[in-house]
């Protein structure tokens, strides 16, 4: 079967594409941070707070300024994705899951093309979820696309403890370090959460395994991992080591995937070049940012 594909998508005509590429990674597909979506540029995050906000009664009207109003800025970068793949291999994909298995069981895109956008976005959505962590943080992956919050909390919080090793042997109490830097209006708190990857995940498993509560442990899901009373929350784009404990109305991402400026290409090169290659050029914005740096503590391997 020829298949042949030329498209473009821009706007919120691209908003089903760029949504599956940026919102399907586990921190925001899971709510784990505040999302703000539609920042074209930079959004403004108003932070109050207040001392002695709450006084004896007298008549007088004092301390108008019991409340202070500060900001942080929220600022999105313009992104870019570009791939060249082979359409064969995707195509022979393709026909095997439209007419096999997959027709009667799986939910199979209609065409070759949404096929294909659906392949870019998973790996978009992989390289996001890291970004949004390890974005200029110097880690292995080297992300640059933009600052990610182990960076932004790491330069704005005081709350900092650094280790030399994260082990299945000292994880717990690396944990507790980190938890024990939190402000007394965190300490306890519901909606306090702590925050891991995959790996220091699966350490803490191991330790709690060793402790003796395997069976008990073992029947646990991911969503409900607990530290002293703590969510441990699964964010896969953490550096592996690192560890932070924040409310996730501190954390927070913003996306642009509905202006003019998103837009999803899809060319076929066969109608150039005779080749049997497709290019997908995906364009979105997306910038984290922390709204109160003494209300997040961050530990990690140095």
């Amino acid at each position: 079967m020829a298949i042949t594909i030329t498209s473009t998508y821009a706007g919120e005509l691209a908003l089903p594409y760029i949504h599956a590429a940026l919102l399907s990674g586990d921190t925001l597909a899971k709510g784990y941070v505040t999302l703000k979506e539609g920042v074209k540029y930079k959004e403004v995050l108003k932070k109050l707070s207040s001392a002695n906000l709450v006084q004896a009664f007298t008549c007088a009207f004092e301390d108008p300024s019991a409340l202070t109003l500060n900001e942080a800025v929220l600022e999105v970068k313009d992104l870019k994705v570009n791939l060249e793949v082979c359409k064969s291999q995707f195509a022979k994909d393709w026909e095997a899951a439209s007419t096999g298995r997959g027709f009667a069981n799986d939910v199979v895109p209609a065409n070759f093309q949404d096929f294909l956008i659906g392949y870019a976005a998973s790996q978009v959505a992989q390289n996001i979820e890291f970004n949004i962590w390890q974005g200029d943080f110097g880690g292995a992956g080297s992300y640059t696309a933009f600052d990610g919050l182990e960076k932004i909390i790491k330069a704005q919080s005081t709350l900092e403890t650094t280790w030399a090793t994260m082990t299945a042997e000292n994880v717990i109490a690396n944990v507790q370090s980190v938890l024990a830097l939190l402000p007394e209006a965190l300490v306890g708190n519901p909606d306090t959460k702590v925050y891991m990857n995959r790996a220091t995940a699966q350490l803490y498993r191991q330790a709690v395994a060793a402790l003796g509560y395997a069976f008990e442990y073992n029947a646990f899901k991911e969503f409900n991992m607990q530290v002293d009373g703590y969510d441990i929350l699964v964010c896969p784009g953490m550096t592996t080591g690192t560890i932070v404990a924040s409310k996730i109305d501190n954390l927070f991402v913003g996306v642009d995937a509905n202006s003019d400026f998103a837009e999803v290409k899809v060319v076929d090169m066969s109608l150039t070049d005779a080749s049997d290659l497709v290019r997908m050029a995906m364009k979105f914005r997306v910038g984290t940012q922390i709204g109160f740096g003494s209300d997040v503590a961050i530990g990690y391997i140095d």
